[in-house]
């Protein structure tokens, strides 16, 4: 199974995208460093945003 190293473009870590990843034919075909933004990142951004556009409590 191939492999590609990768950096998440949020916190910078490297991963080993395995070629069943989604994006893992643009991350192959990028001619420089490929990066991509990693799960993790990803629900750390969406959770963010979700309680952002709550209602705030009444106190």
């Amino acid at each position: 199974m191939k492999q590609i190293a990768a950096r998440c473009l949020l916190c910078g870590k490297t991963y080993d995208v395995e070629e069943d990843h989604k994006d893992f034919k643009k991350l192959s075909e990028a001619k420089e460093v490929p990066s991509f933004i990693c799960d993790f990142c990803s629900n750390r951004v969406r959770h963010e945003s979700d309680e952002k556009r709550k209602e705030k409590k009444p106190i």
